[in-house]
């Protein structure tokens, strides 16, 4: 192996030199979930869209571990050096050699999406070598390579999703969301005298609330060019290099998709004006999907047949995403834009979701599935919200016995009894910091 390799390597580990590294104290919330799984044996790989945190997050990882510092290595696939096969596993048995054998190696590659054949080479790791615990992270392209088969059984996949709201205001040091005393109780002594700020904050999480290395920035062209070349111009030619199709489509089709978020789509129709054969945009949409930049959700129904024939609606993966796509003022806010835009936060935030339209155009926004039955929200971003806004919701809970729904609002909260069903008004801030609850 070069020695400028090994100066590389040395310099990516400085802790094998007693010298500390600088991370941010914030930590996503899957920071946790993933400690759990660090005592068994697995290849643990976390996925993400670009520029989520996965490397602040492998790293924070990383300090926490109770290990030798000789048996702590990170590699980031970044150098395009690194990206050889035959360099990558010397970079490996390098590490391998001056590790404690009879004590846990953690091994930690970032970026392994960049490494051709790293299935094969993560698989050799895991048979053969004892006492390693090994952790990747990717880009969402690493979902489109075929990994599965070969590392059966030998992987666990967690998704790395953009920021939640209730992140994003833990950031900040606000309450991130626990019910003590019940929904309005809460309210009166937690939230009401802070609604202002909550309320700018989820603004402020509408523009730029995905990724965090835009918390502390506030420059309108900066956030929007971050957005476009940092994340989506970079995803797209991850998928196009990795599937092998047309990049300049694949960056049309999401613009398209962008300027009708949060509402139902047809794949013919896009096919018409993409001028691309229909089960080509259908393999495009499957790929913006697997890369986590859009979000498909389907009809609510029983028949798992009907959810396929019935109409699909798509949402960005954050409303951030489609301002700057499609080159928004941040003024937007203001506009009736605001409202798909709110929609399609709250869908992101939700692990579970669908949406309700009848033949007669009767519709429900979402649908969370829960244990007691499903639950309709439907957003209503404004301040005034009149019974006949409630109309679908009540529809809704007519036909499937629910005894619940929700109305997310800009600022109104209050509970109505409308023929036999609750339904809580609710602003959407609040909702999005305990959903989970009600």
């Amino acid at each position: 192996m070069e020695e400028r390799h090994r100066t590389l390597l040395i310099k990516q580990n400085p802790w094998w030199q007693e010298r500390s590294i600088k991370l941010p104290e914030f930590e996503r919330d899957l920071h946790g979930k993933i400690l759990k799984y660090v005592k068994y044996r697995q290849i643990i790989a976390i996925v993400g869209l670009r520029r989520v945190g996965k490397t602040v997050l492998i790293k924070q990882i990383l300090q926490k571990l109770e290990a030798p510092k000789n048996n702590l290595c990170y590699i980031s696939l970044d150098d395009m050096d690194f990206q050889k096969y035959n360099i990558a596993e010397d970079l490996i048995n390098y590490f391998l050699e001056f590790s404690e054998k009879n004590k846990t190696r953690y091994l930690f590659l970032d970026e392994v999406q960049k490494l051709p054949n790293w299935s094969d080479l993560l698989k050799t790791l895991y048979d053969t070598e004892e006492n390693i615990k090994i952790f990747i992270s990717g880009s969402a392209s690493l979902e489109l390579s075929k990994f599965k088969e070969t590392l059966a059984g030998r992987i666990f996949t967690f998704h790395m999703p953009v920021l939640t709201f209730k992140e994003f205001a833990r950031y900040y040091g606000m309450e991130s969301g626990i019910l003590e005393n019940g929904l309005f109780r809460d309210y009166d002594f937690k939230y009401a005298g802070k609604k202002e700020r909550y309320r700018e904050l989820f603004e402020s999480y509408l523009i730029k609330g995905a990724f965090p290395e835009l918390f502390d920035i506030n420059d309108e062209e900066f956030i929007k060019k971050y957005i476009r070349e940092s994340v989506i111009e970079k995803a797209i030619a991850d998928i196009a290099r990795l599937s092998g199709e047309d990049e300049k489509i694949i960056f049309e089709l999401l613009r398209l998709l962008a300027n009708s978020n949060a509402r139902l789509f047809e794949i013919v129709n896009l096919s018409t004006i993409l001028k691309v054969n229909r089960n080509r945009v259908s393999h495009y949409m499957s790929l913006l999907e697997k890369s986590f930049l859009i979000n498909v959700s389907y009809n609510f129904t029983a028949s798992i047949a009907k959810q396929v024939r019935a109409g699909k609606k798509q949402y960005s993966a954050h409303s951030c995403i489609v301002i700057a796509m499609l080159d928004y003022s941040f003024d937007v806010l203001n506009t009736e834009i605001a409202g798909h835009l709110a929609e399609a936060a709250v869908a992101g935030n939700l692990d579970s979701t669908a949406f309700w339209r009848t033949p007669q155009k009767e519709e429900v926004d979402i649908v969370v599935k829960k244990k007691e039955g499903p639950l309709p929200v439907e957003v209503k971003y404004q301040s005034h919200i009149t019974n006949s806004d409630l109309k679908s919701v009540v529809k809704f809970c007519r036909n499937f016995n629910a005894r619940r729904g929700i109305v997310l609002t800009k600022e109104l909260l209050e509970r109505r009894e409308m023929d036999d069903a609750e339904i809580l008004l609710v602003p959407v801030w609040l909702y999005l910091l305990v959903y989970d609850q009600l």
